[in-house]
């Protein structure tokens, strides 16, 4: 009777431990899922991220190309630089206020 027992006792813990490797195994499927969904969404984001940064730089880059300015300049009348027309500024001539 107690060999019996026993054995039932047994059974009873190898088929909760069972159910317990079972559940944890599901439970850790969906998280590496949901891991997975994450990672995908940040990586989208980042290549998101890097086709804006790219598209900034060539826009800039067209904005400041020589040609470019060139053109504005002469649609707006300017020309370059003659002598004594430039003027370096400085932060120790700046006037104190009292």
């Amino acid at each position: 009777m107690s060999r019996v027992r026993g054995f039932v006792l047994t059974f009873f813990c190898a088929i909760a431990a069972a159910l317990l490797l079972g559940l944890s195994s599901v439970w850790l499927n969906i998280e590496r899922m949901d891991l997975a969904y994450d990672l995908n969404k940040l990586e989208k984001e980042l290549a998101d991220r890097t086709a804006l940064a790219s598209k900034l730089e060539l826009e800039r880059n067209n904005l400041i190309s020589p040609y470019r300015l060139k053109r504005l300049a002469a649609v707006y009348g300017l020309g370059p630089v003659g002598s004594g027309q430039m003027r370096v500024m400085t932060g120790k001539d700046k006037p104190q206020d009292k």
